[in-house]
């Protein structure tokens, strides 16, 4: 039905409907007598779209549910002389609807419905009124500010004909796929996006003071950023840490935090203890009979120190008598491309090419060797082969020998497997390849990688290890070619973060030999004595460890573990800072480095300015992509925490599914909540009982996987977010959906100086102002009317966020001044 010939239909029945008005009309006959011939006759909607008067479990019988197939909507009939209570104007807020307690129960009523069967949009009419809104938001967004479409009786409903048809007619809703109640443009800005801030493109630049000690930094702390360089022996013994199997749990949740192997396969060697997992690897490489040991599998969470492990292993830990008869040859394939991996003649090359270099002891490149893994060939070749001829003449014999070696050499694949052959018998030898870092590669290149190793292993009938992390070794392990063989699997679990970080500050202090040097900071000169120098690395290890409680250690320990490589990049972030006060640090004795100067070094680096997606802490009040509300990872963390609380850490993995339809009852879109999701598995702040964070691609949905919150996600949720640094750096790069809160915040917001300092001051009044936005913003968007039973979805965040910490306890120290952050509640 095209619209023209719907006006000529709404312009007879609007006669008609005059000589109902002197009649009794029921809420039954304004269905039948009116709203059934308004959709059918004049909107043009067919039966079969129509089912009326159903019953949901929940909420009783629905008057209209009209659908496309693809597109739904509730309507709610009442009385036609009940008047609605409407406002003058065309389009009004819903919460402005309900000032009118007359419309409360109506608006309540269709909301249930909506609910109940998870749609968003809804009509209410008496006939000849109409209220047309999005009464259920999926997006985190205040329902109550949805706008609603009033048309207040025929004579409006003619005046505005093709707004009423663009609306609700068949054609038009099928063609767009939905009723289109266009939204207001919702304001969105950021401070670092403010034109006026200086500095925004530039790096903090380091003092020469800085400058200098970051050289001894590079030099001792280079294995910080990559623990494979810890390669020499004297600093593997001096820094290699040792786990132990952990009897006694100091709570519940250190049970469930802990870094123990994993329950998905009964092969996997179930210790924690580092000596047992290397007397048991020890014992499969060389066994009484000499027998060619299953392919060995060293399997770990992402830098839990797989590689530290091996080189530890097989330079310290493996005795002298079993490296002599299982000569190793280390292959780190981070340094190898794909094209190489699908290259058998350049690996096999690779792997020649290690073992002259590193196992030359063996002297495989002399002549007489040589002559020794070919002599069968020499023999049959000389007695009764082609060279018998020349038995008389050894000087061709020898040429001819020389020749075929060379020979045999141009081909590694083969050349290898005799070597391989001769170490076996006569050396009684077993070679051992190990393929590291496999796991770098992207997945497809793993799978070719993994069938080279099982072809070396089979074809040269050596020992192969090779190491991957835990999220890989589980999608494989049940699928071809992997199921095919059976491995010997041992998981290598982090070493306590803080005992890493202890052994390594104090090989510093107790090795290194400062020198003497010279520089300038603000146009002094200074010279930096050795002890100046020692005194910096002994503040850092007073701070971390001389200390109770050290806030700094707390934080690298609950943000990192059992990510050993990233708490250590954390800690290089901030020897390596701009912002990190080195001079200060070396001048006294006893200084204590303070928790927010050294998370402003983390999370600056040498920046200006903080922003999320290049910092290494996360901003938790920054909404996903297609989101508006600060809460929701918050609010997420808080759901988990508590489900984890409620079994005691037991079963501290729930459904996906559980969780979304948890907050999808509440007004959360499933999308968005996605999304989210998938930010803080990102972050690390969550976990799939899949392993699946572990890897380096993460899929776009996780609605059918087991989550759980991490050490990190309590550690942001209950300590980070309550801190005044915390604020002061992420307000910096949240979208500010309020135009008068961002215009007053920009007031305050100024540009650092040279050195990266803003006046505390106007610190402080951007904090206060962005945590009375955030209270603001939480009301508006917290949906306390609907009781679901849960603590965390209705609690208020920014109350127990002031409450623990910022409002009360929170002070700021800055030079001889102390401010005390106060917030406006009202």
């Amino acid at each position: 039905m095209g619209i023209d010939e719907s006006l000529e239909m709404f312009y007879k029945f609007k006669s008609e409907f005059e000589e109902l008005k002197n009649s009794k009309i029921s809420e039954t006959d304004t269905r039948s007598k009116i709203l059934d011939k308004i959709f059918i006759e004049i909107l043009g909607w067919k039966e079969v779209n129509i089912s009326r008067e159903d019953y949901l479990t929940n909420t009783g019988f629905y008057d209209y549910l009209i659908s496309t197939g693809l597109f739904s909507f509730v309507i709610e009939a009442k009385k036609t002389f009940v008047q609605l209570k409407l406002p003058s104007g065309n389009r009004i807020k819903l919460k402005t609807l309900l000032t009118d307690t007359s419309n409360e129960e109506v608006i309540s009523q269709i909301r249930s419905y909506l609910i109940e069967k998870g749609l968003p949009i809804g009509v209410i009419s008496n006939g000849h009124q109409f209220i047309i809104s999005q009464f259920i938001n999926f997006n985190g967004e205040e329902w109550r500010n949805n706008q609603a479409i009033i048309f207040d009786g025929f004579d409006d409903i003619e005046k505005r004909f093709i707004e009423f048809y663009e609306l609700l007619s068949f054609e038009s809703v099928k063609k767009k796929g939905l009723i289109e109640i266009k939204k207001e443009t919702i304001f969105s800005k950021k401070l670092i996006s403010l034109s006026n801030l200086k500095r925004k493109n530039e790096k903090l630049i380091r003092n020469e003071l800085s400058d200098k000690l970051i050289r001894i930094i590079d030099v001792i702390f280079r294995e910080i950023n990559n623990t494979s360089e810890l390669i020499d022996i004297d600093t593997l013994n001096e820094c290699y840490v040792f786990n132990k199997d952990v009897e006694k749990h100091h709570s519940e949740m250190s049970l469930m935090f802990q870094d123990s192997p994993p329950k998905f396969d009964e092969r996997v060697f179930g210790v924690r203890n580092t000596i047992n997992t290397q007397d048991a690897i020890e014992g499969r490489l060389l066994d009484s009979t000499f027998s060619l040991p299953n392919p060995i599998i060293l399997i770990g969470g992402k830098g839990a120190g797989k590689t530290t492990f091996i080189n530890y292993f097989f330079k310290v830990s493996l005795k002298e008598e079993t490296k002599k008869r299982i000569p190793s040859i280390y292959m780190d394939f981070r340094s190898i491309t794909s094209n190489q991996i699908k290259d058998p003649k350049y690996i096999y090359q690779k792997i020649l090419n290690l073992l002259y270099e590193t196992q030359s002891s063996l002297k495989l490149n002399d002549y007489n060797i040589l002559k020794t893994i070919y002599k069968k060939e020499i023999k049959l070749n000389t007695e009764r082969g082609l060279w018998s001829i020349y038995r008389n003449s050894p000087d061709v014999i020898e040429e001819k020998i020389n020749e075929f070696i060379e020979h045999r050499i141009s081909k590694p694949e083969e050349h290898l497997k005799s070597i391989s052959e001769y170490l076996i018998n006569p050396c009684h030898k077993r070679l051992c390849v190990i393929f590291d870092n496999v796991d770098q590669l992207d997945f497809s290149i793993q799978k070719e990688a993994f069938l080279l190793s099982q072809s070396i292993h089979l074809n040269l009938r050596c020992i192969i290890i090779i190491s991957l992390r835990e999220g890989y070794f589980y999608q494989w392990k049940d699928k071809p070619p992997f199921d095919a063989f059976q491995p010997n699997i041992f998981h290598i679990t982090a070493p306590s973060y803080r005992e890493v970080l202890k052994k390594r500050i104090q090989y510093v202090v107790d090795i290194h030999d400062f020198k003497n040097t010279e520089g300038k900071v603000e146009n002094k000169t200074f010279k930096l004595t050795d002890e100046s120098q020692a005194v910096f690395f002994q503040n850092l290890y007073k701070t971390l460890f001389k200390r109770k409680n050290s806030e700094i250690l707390e934080f690298l320990e609950q943000t990192s573990y059992p990510n050993i490589r990233l708490g250590l990049e954390k800690f290089n972030s901030f020897l390596v800072s701009g912002h990190t006060k080195v001079e200060t640090y070396m001048t006294y004795d006893d200084y204590n480095i303070p928790i927010w100067e050294f998370i402003k070094s983390v999370a600056l680096e040498s920046n200006y300015y903080y922003l999320h997606t290049r910092s290494k802490i996360y901003n938790l009040f920054h909404p996903s992509v297609n989101g508006n509300n600060h809460f929701t990872k918050l609010r997420i963390l808080y759901y988990l925490i508590n489900e984890a609380e409620s079994t005691s850490y037991r079963e501290h993995y729930i459904p996906t599914e559980k969780l979304i339809e948890s907050f999808v009852k509440c007004g959360y879109n499933k999308e968005i909540l996605m999304e989210e999701l998938i930010e803080l598995l990102k972050y690390g702040l969550i976990n799939c009982e899949s392993y699946i964070s572990d890897v380096q691609e993460l899929p776009d949905d996780i609605t059918n996987f087991q989550i759980t919150v991490t050490q990190s996600g309590i550690y942001y949720a209950k300590n980070i977010v309550t801190e005044f640094y915390y604020f002061d750096l992420v307000l910096q790069d949240t979208p500010i959906f309020n135009e008068g809160y961002f215009a007053e915040i920009s007031k305050y917001f100024t540009s650092p100086d040279a050195y990266g300092k803003r006046p505390m001051e106007k610190r402080v009044k951007c904090v206060e102002l962005f945590v009375e936005y955030l209270i603001k913003e939480e009301r508006k968007n917290h949906y306390l009317s609907i009781n679901v039973g849960n603590r965390a979805l209705e609690m208020n965040i920014m109350d127990f966020i002031l409450s623990t910490n910022l409002a009360t306890n929170i002070k700021v120290l800055d030079k001889d001044f102390i401010y005390e952050i106060n917030v406006n509640l009202d």
